[in-house]
């Protein structure tokens, strides 16, 4: 079905289904960090081990990414969106009754497939659905709806895991997604248009090997060093494998991942600001939630509480973000965001000790978080809206490729300097030792934003797109 040919009430019905499926996508990334001292006791992990629940599901939507603009063209919309939200279904199950580490792993695994179909395929529905000069507005409704996860997630998890075991949290997530599954049987429509396209094997054979062995030897080289033969040879063979991917694009005649793309300027810089931008927002949600219940000693339920309001306003800013874009364009908004950040990184250097009030924590999230909406979907809509309509779907993959795995890096650069002062042993560090590893790592995080406000300057200052057509 064409999109022209859906009335408003069948419009607005798919584009709340789409934006629910990536609601719980992500609200389960953010559910389980507070949760992470239960899953170490009760399966005697270590806090490097555990990341892995994270990293697992990032490194997983990484992976699945650059192939979903095949099935976006090989696939309706409707069967996609089923296919997509049955392995969450089935990945969050697996979880809910794991046994051990490794089977709660495979299940978030799982999870992160069907993440990594559902929120390309989302944001290319919203891509096709509305005009070039209400893409904005349109992403800003998808950061607004999307962004209040991280705000409502932790301290859900914080009150769950306060009073109930850790396996409560996918006990509140399967409901909801089974109703997703059967609200996607009964009322999505196909919108995508379908091409006439192939599957490379070998194509997801290397990506996979790429950006699986580039992400596994970075974690173990914070850990093990350069010297350890399995790190130095998942890295040589990831690099080596994601170049052979990159030429093989540029070779086949309907590659999996369109990397001509990135010959756009605009859009091949604007994906590496993304990287950025992301690598910042989930690597302060990941330690500020750590910083109060490591160095300060405050329960989950503080950890989870600290991130709440500056996650609603990541949510609020990205419905105002996405009207200054309409307006304005992406460079303006970009710039102003990564003063923020710059502000926000700064300021957790040089404030946060450990008896440093709750409060003002706080704000400096809230500042943080301000200057995040200012940059993610803003950024994304200047950058899609620099290609044709064709190339849409092979862009929203890029750029969600490059997010997903630059962040998974970044966020493992970041967090290893909290990691290092623990020398191995972080279950026994102590709250001041493991105050200076997160100032340690907020000021690398400054040099992220740093280097992000830098690269904003050298953006195109746009006008609305509509007057450029």
């Amino acid at each position: 079905m064409n999109a022209l040919n859906l009335t408003r009430f069948q419009r607005r019905l798919i584009v709340a289904i789409a934006l629910s499926a990536a609601f719980l996508s992500v609200l389960t990334q953010f559910l389980l960090i507070t949760a992470f001292p239960k899953i170490m006791d009760e399966f005697a992990v270590n806090s490097t081990e555990v990341q892995w629940l994270t990293t697992s599901y990032m490194l997983t939507i990484a992976v699945l990414i650059p192939i979903t603009a095949y099935f976006i063209d090989k696939f309706q919309t409707r069967s996609l969106m089923m296919s997509a939200m049955f392995l969450f279904f089935v990945g969050t199950l697996i979880c809910l009754i794991a046994p051990s580490f490794p089977v709660l792993i495979t299940g978030r695994v799982i999870q992160g497939m069907g993440s990594g179909i559902m929120i390309p395929l989302m944001q290319t529905i919203l891509f096709l659905l509305y005009p070039k000069e209400k893409r904005g507005y349109a992403m800003g409704i998808a950061g607004l709806v999307i962004n209040v996860a991280p705000a409502v997630g932790p301290p859900i998890s914080g009150v769950l895991i306060k009073y109930f075991e850790w396996r409560s949290l996918f006990l509140l997530t399967l409901p909801i997604a089974a109703c997703i599954l059967l609200l996607v049987y009964l009322y999505m429509r196909n919108i995508t248009e379908q091409r006439k396209t192939e599957i490379d094997m070998q194509s997801i054979m290397l990506s996979t090997i790429g950006l699986g062995g580039l992400l596994f030897g970075f974690n173990k080289l914070q850990g093990d060093g350069l010297t350890d033969p399995v790190t130095l040879v998942s890295m040589i063979a990831g690099a080596l494998a994601l170049g052979l991917f990159a030429v093989r694009q540029f070779r086949l005649a309907t590659p999996i991942l369109e990397l001509r793309v990135l010959k756009v300027p605009v859009f091949a810089l604007i994906s590496f600001i993304s990287i950025l931008s992301f690598s910042l927002l989930i690597s302060i949600e990941t330690i500020l939630p750590m910083y109060v219940q490591n160095a300060q000693q405050f329960s989950a339920y503080y950890g989870g509480l600290i991130v709440m309001p500056g996650a609603l306003t990541l949510a609020v800013m990205s419905l105002f973000a996405g009207k200054l874009f309409d307006k304005y364009g992406g460079k303006t908004i970009a710039i102003l965001g990564f003063v923020l950040l710059n502000v926000s990184t700064f300021g957790f250097h040089f404030i946060l000790g450990l008896n440093t009030p709750f409060a003002i924590t706080v704000v400096l999230f809230m500042i943080a978080m301000g200057g995040v909406a200012m940059i993610n979907m803003p950024i994304m809509t200047a950058g899609v809206n620099a290609l044709p309509d064709k190339l849409i779907p092979h862009g929203t993959a890029v750029i969600n490729t490059a997010r997903q795995f630059g962040g998974s890096l970044g966020l493992t650069f970041i967090i290893s300097f909290i990691t290092r002062v623990g020398s191995g042993s972080e279950a026994v560090v102590q709250p001041a030792t493991y105050l200076t590893g997160v100032k340690h790592a907020f000021f690398v995080a400054f040099l992220f934003a740093i280097t992000g406000l830098i690269l904003s300057l050298f953006l195109e200052r746009q006008k609305q797109p509509a007057e450029n057509e």
